[in-house]
């Protein structure tokens, strides 16, 4: 399965007592995400902090961004799982987007609607609070980074009175659906999520590439049919929760870069489902110093065309190779 990464953090401005006064006063507010990066690069590229609109092919500011995205029915958030910092941008994103006037639904990748009513019985509580989320839905049983990483998004939504939802899949129907087919879904559900509608030959052939490159070449377009269905059934239910969530408000979507792709990923389902509806996406995307190109840095559709709208461009996670452990497994 395609997967991304995550990890945020949320300005918050505080009171401190002064001495010998009666009254308090706020200290300044803190910095903005990409003036206070949590990730540090020694040598960062040139576009670190940078926005590209490829529209305007030029750099434009976040509040020219957040404005634009706010404009959108549906405005999706494409992260790096592991990536701190993909986390606060989406986090000031969400505020930002509310400060706009809007109060979309909230849908989030990493929550599954088996986990939905744990999700809408925290937020019915009061007062809560974003660092007991995790708790309440077991995130920790769920694979995903710790909760901290996640939260500035929550605390952001909870602070602009949006609402979330779950919308992934759950795993087990997933892996059955990969294992098997769509049949396994329920009465009418495949045609209710466009799973009954192939994806175009390039489009799908795309994909099928996009799983073999991912798992390092080691298997065959041929072995990818239970991660090519299991991603279309995340993409379509993801894209479903938004469409049933934010039918008067819009939504906004948390997912990996991945499920954000405009030519075949949550956004072909989302302008099937909701046809005059706007769809608008960015992809946060790590550099590093040799990163100079902007436009080279997202990845491109079969036609051509750029899989985002806009890119935001942050430091990098630096990781080791995964195909090297990936290749060791496969030699066993």
């Amino acid at each position: 399965m395609i997967i991304s990464s995550f990890r945020l953090g949320l300005l918050i401005t505080t009171m401190t007592a002064l001495s010998g006064c009666a009254s308090s006063a706020p200290k300044p507010p803190s910095a903005p995400p990409w003036q206070s990066w949590q990730i540090i690069d020694a040598a960062p590229s040139p576009l670190l902090g940078k926005i590209w609109s490829f529209k305007d092919q030029a750099f434009i500011t976040p509040t020219d961004l957040a404005k634009a995205m706010a404009k959108a029915d549906f405005a999706l958030l494409g992260e790096t799982h592991d990536n701190a910092d993909h986390h606060r941008l989406q986090g000031w994103m969400v505020s930002a987007i509310a400060k706009e006037g809007r109060k979309p639904a909230l849908v989030w990748e990493m929550f599954d609607t088996s986990q939905s009513k744990a999700l809408a019985d925290f937020q019915a509580r009061i007062p809560v609070a974003a660092k007991d989320l995790g708790i309440a839905v077991n995130w920790e049983k769920t694979g995903w980074p710790q909760w901290p990483l996640y939260q500035p998004i929550a605390e952001a939504a909870f602070a602009s009175n949006l609402t979330m939802y779950a919308g992934d899949p759950p795993v087990k129907l997933v892996r059955a659906a990969g294992k098997s087919d769509f049949s396994v879904l329920p009465d009418g559900e495949t045609e209710t999520l466009l799973l009954d509608k192939p994806l175009a030959e390039d489009l799908r052939t795309a994909l099928q590439e996009e799983i073999v490159d991912s798992h390092c070449k080691l298997i065959p377009a041929t072995a990818t049919g239970p991660m090519y269905r299991g991603q279309r059934l995340r993409d379509a239910t993801m894209a479903k929760s938004m469409a049933m969530a934010g039918v008067k408000v819009g939504a906004i979507l948390i997912a990996g870069t991945g499920h954000v792709r405009l030519d075949r990923a949550v956004p072909w389902y989302l302008r099937r489902l909701n046809p005059g509806k706007t769809v608008s996406s960015l992809m946060f995307v790590g550099v590093l110093a040799e990163d100079t190109t902007p436009a080279d840095l997202i990845p491109m559709g079969p036609d051509g065309k750029p899989a985002a709208d806009y890119a935001w461009y942050t430091p990098k996670v630096v990781r080791e190779d995964p195909c090297i452990a990936l290749k060791k497994r496969f030699a066993k």
